[in-house]
């Protein structure tokens, strides 16, 4: 898991630092790939996931592919406010994964872990 977590870290800051240009936002219908970048603002609650995008032969630009409630969209990650919206995801699917860990015992039935019985006591004492 944590091997997982920080391979994503990795590979988004490789991204991040890429140079990338284009404006508005198409997708390739055949390859689901971002050809521009979409105008406008995304506010973190509204994306449901993302994807990250790699320069390759089907898809000339790299981008971020978020996912929203509405649309898809295809966001620059050189951008400082998607650089800033994707701490925010990450951090999201994070503290969502600390939330559903669970340890089955021998009997299959699930158990929290005690990093989550700590976090329920600390949570509950208020």
């Amino acid at each position: 898991m944590f091997m997982l977590q920080m391979l994503t870290v990795i590979a988004l800051t490789l991204i991040l630092l890429a140079s990338v240009k284009g404006n508005g936002v198409q997708m390739q219908r055949d390859v689901q790939c971002c050809m521009l970048y979409s105008q406008g603002k995304v506010r973190t609650k509204d994306v449901l996931r993302f994807e990250v995008q790699t320069e390759g032969p089907d898809c000339s630009i790299q981008a971020i592919i978020l996912y929203t409630k509405k649309a898809v969209k295809c966001a620059d990650p050189r951008d400082r406010k998607v650089k800033r919206l994707l701490r925010k995801l990450i951090q999201r699917q994070r503290n969502k994964a600390r939330q559903t860990m669970w340890i089955l015992p021998h009997d299959n039935l699930p158990v929290m872990s005690e990093d989550e019985k700590y976090n329920w006591e600390v949570l509950n004492k208020e």
